[in-house]
């Protein structure tokens, strides 16, 4: 008998976003990607981050609110190493993961670049055959962050490229683009949830989005904050757009709550986590079972009251 597929209705409840944020040394790439993923995973959601930047990614150990963990990534920056530094970020309990950077898998000593200029020189015959193997493991790599576990925040590194073009009188003039480019495979960045530029004043440029209401939780021309990653945590565990106008379901504020107070009970799982909240809410006798109550269908009173239950035991599961 063939493999058995389980069909069911789509929804938002349980999508791990990937998100990239580029920008020149200095712009505050760092920083910006810790605000967002601590807005992620709430106040006490445990942050890893994966620092390919010789100790500069502890830096803001004393100005992130909960602080985070480290794995330090140093050479060789093979995508396989990347991978093994991610699973045991997963491993070790994280709720949200940041790499700091994924430029240097590319450019980086034993990175994609070099192992393909490294085959060369062992066969001493340059061409395609030399990239086989590098952009195998680099797809791996990034097969190992679009399944992964948990939201991911990638930082990259970028430039301003330059270009020949001809001036107004015909001749050849050097014109350098208006914004960065990031220090990847052209590919790469196509891969993400969401993607932008921290600018030099630290303000941020959305330059791709994949979903409408997405794009609402990233203020146009102002820095990242918690609060930018509190927005995506809630388009996440949103089954329909988050709307911004009154209308808006009063549901999506509770169920947030509820979610941000209850993590120690799901552990920020976005895919198994709501069925380990519905079954410890009837355990804890906070949901009826006669009839049965389902956290997908209760009122905006009743969530209410859920809530209240829990945060008068000490506000959190």
């Amino acid at each position: 008998m063939g493999e058995q597929f389980t069909v069911k209705k789509a929804t938002r409840l349980g999508v791990n976003p990937l998100i990239g944020l580029y920008s020149e040394s200095g712009c505050g790439k760092t920083y910006s990607s810790l605000l967002l993923a601590r807005g992620l995973v709430g106040p006490s959601g445990k942050l890893v981050m994966i620092d390919t930047e010789n100790g500069r990614g502890s830096l803001y150990a004393d100005v992130i609110p909960g602080g985070y963990e480290v794995i330090t990534l140093g050479e060789p920056f093979s995508p396989a190493r990347y991978v093994a530094a991610m699973r045991a970020a997963v491993a070790a309990g994280a709720q949200c993961l940041i790499v700091d950077s994924a430029s240097h898998e590319w450019e980086g000593l034993g990175g994609v670049l070099d192992m393909a200029h490294e085959i060369e020189e062992r066969s001493g015959k340059p061409g395609l055959h030399c990239w086989a193997t590098p952009k195998m493991e680099h797809a791996k790599m990034m097969l190992a962050m679009l399944q992964s576990p948990l939201p991911v925040v990638v930082c990259l590194r970028a430039h301003f490229k330059s270009r020949q073009t001809k001036d107004e009188r015909g001749k050849s003039a050097i014109v350098k683009d208006e914004f960065t480019t990031p220090i990847q495979s052209e590919a790469f960045i196509f891969e993400m949830t969401c993607h932008g530029e921290v600018m030099q004043d630290h303000s941020f440029r959305l330059t791709k989005c994949s979903h409408p209401a997405l794009k609402e939780c990233f203020p146009a021309g102002k820095p990242i904050s918690v609060a930018t990653g509190e927005a995506v945590a809630r388009w996440c565990a949103a089954c329909g757009p988050v709307a911004t106008s009154p209308k808006q379901d009063p549901r999506a504020a509770l169920k947030s709550r509820l979610w941000s107070i209850t993590s120690d009970v799901h552990g920020n799982d976005r895919k198994n986590g709501p069925e380990k909240l519905q079954q410890w809410l009837f355990s804890e006798d906070l949901l009826r079972l006669d009839p049965p109550e389902t956290l997908a269908e209760l009122s905006a009173e009743r969530l209410a009251e859920v809530i209240a239950k829990i945060e008068a035991k000490g506000g959190k599961a």
